[in-house]
């Protein structure tokens, strides 16, 4: 009863353990159980520290963290496979760099995995510089036609997926088509990413693991990543596109010498982005774009808040047209939504708009996961990977209720019940906008904004090409 190795494995978090190796066979040895610590229980006050703890025998409730011998190191981390860690600077807490560091390297050197140049047996890593860093990776593998055996691993938050599917994106529309008989929907097979979730919101991560928080004391986000990192199966990655009037164009975040309006070099006219979380118009495109200042990124994620504040005191009603394609119907057959619940009925009188179906929204987002942060579900029907569009909107309802709304959504998705919340999955939505000011003409899709010109408009809809394969 007072074996010392039962006390030592016992000690060990359950919650907080990646994987146990087995023993080199030919010689015996001792099982190796790798738990990751994060903040005040990790070493030396590191955000992160990678625990090793050798046992020579295995108790039967830990049996489940065994890696096969055939799986180590896994099938995508292996030849023919090529891996491709990409660490993000700017992400989040900018805790990517000591993650790769301190947790990921000496878990791929258990693997047997070492860093070379990607073309061989190691693994290639690329610490981001900026902006065009990743998109500089997809340009590559659009030209790579084996990028079916390539694992991307992404060490950032939702805006390093992103960037990969619009760089796809754009270098197949760069790319000189084959033959006039070759079709769009690519005949090379997509790259597996890996999400490690090193950003602030990380919403398609939380999402895709949505149902492995259930229960008590779950893992941490970090834990759950590193073992679908180890023991995941590729599966294809939902997406949609979303498309914009002639006028729009992309906006570069805010500095101190942008004022609102001004023409920037960097306002390129953009015809589409694929996405694969939410694109939005009204409070939430307002407030992905407002916080994301100088002045309120010094406070981190606070600055969310803070912004919403002053957004939810000014509760602009932002004058569109939302109009819907539902399943079923045809390609002309859009019905023009009504701000609120009831199927786009409920709350519309309270809220009259003009004979042309335009009325004042407060909301209008659509996605294709349930969460936005681990506890914000803004669309609890959504299940992993299920590739249905959700639509979620409200009237100009007043800043308080929106709060309440709002804060009903951090009670697993709550606010759908409330009377003037419209929710429902569709085909397409078109939202067009007829507002003078360009602040209020701001859309979001995925973190990145564009502003449509007055009377111009955003159409979302399901993408039918595979882009991305995703670790779940």
């Amino acid at each position: 009863a007072n074996n010392p190795e039962n006390a030592s494995t016992a000690a060990i978090k359950r919650e907080e353990i990646v994987c146990i190796l087995r023993p080199p066979t030919e010689t015996g040895g001792e099982y190796l159980i790798y738990a990751l610590s994060e903040g005040s229980t990790s070493d030396d006050g590191k955000p992160f520290s990678l625990r090793v703890v050798p046992t020579g025998q295995l108790p039967d409730d830990l049996s489940a963290f065994l890696l096969d011998q055939d799986a180590v190191p896994p099938s995508h981390l292996r030849l023919p496979h090529q891996v491709h860690v990409v660490v993000s600077t700017h992400s989040g807490l900018r805790r990517a760099p000591d993650f790769f560091e301190n947790v990921l390297r000496p878990l791929l050197g258990a693997l047997g995995l070492k860093q070379g140049d990607g073309d061989g047996a190691g693994y290639r890593v690329t610490v981001t510089q900026d902006a065009n860093t990743v998109r500089n990776l997809a340009r590559e593998l659009a030209r790579d036609v084996h990028a079916g055996e390539k694992t991307v691993v992404l060490l950032s938050g939702d805006g390093g997926v992103v960037d990969l599917l619009n760089g796809l994106d754009r270098a197949a529309a760069a790319a000189p088509s084959p033959s006039p008989s070759a079709s769009s929907s690519s005949t090379a097979a997509p790259p597996t990413i890996a999400l490690l979730p090193l950003g602030t919101g990380n919403a398609l991560f939380h999402s895709l693991h949505k149902p492995q928080y259930a229960g008590t004391n779950p893992p941490s986000p970090l834990v759950l990543a590193l073992r679908t990192f180890l023991a995941g199966r590729p599966a294809p990655l939902p997406v949609f596109r979303a498309s914009f009037s002639p006028g729009a164009r992309l906006q570069p975040a805010p500095t101190p010498h942008h004022r609102d309006g001004d023409e920037d070099e960097n306002e390129a006219a953009v015809p589409h982005l694929l996405g694969a979380i939410v694109a939005s118009y009204g409070f939430h495109a307002s407030l992905v774009w407002e916080s994301d200042t100088p002045a309120y990124r010094a406070h981190g994620a606070r600055r969310f808040g803070m912004a919403a504040a002053a957004l939810l005191e000014e509760a602009h009603g932002y004058r569109a047209r939302v109009e819907v394609r539902r399943q079923g119907e045809g390609e002309g057959r859009w019905a023009v939504l009504r701000p609120g619940g009831g199927g786009g009925g409920g709350g519309g009188d309270r809220n009259p708009g003009g004979g042309d179906g335009q009325q004042r929204f407060g909301y209008v987002l659509a996605t294709l996961v349930s969460s936005l942060e681990q506890t914000f579900t803004i669309s609890p029907a959504s299940r992993p990977l299920d590739g249905r569009l959700r639509l979620v909107h409200f009237g100009a309802v007043g800043g308080a209720r929106t709060m309440e709304i709002m804060t009903a959504a951090y009670r697993d998705g709550a606010h759908v019940g409330m009377d003037e919340v419209g929710y429902e999955e569709v085909d397409e939505v078109r939202v067009t906008v007829d507002e003078e000011a360009p602040r209020w003409r701001k859309m979001c899709v995925d973190g990145t904004i564009v502003e449509v010109e007055r009377g111009g408009w955003m159409s979302v809809r399901r993408e039918g090409r595979v882009w991305l394969r995703v670790l779940v």
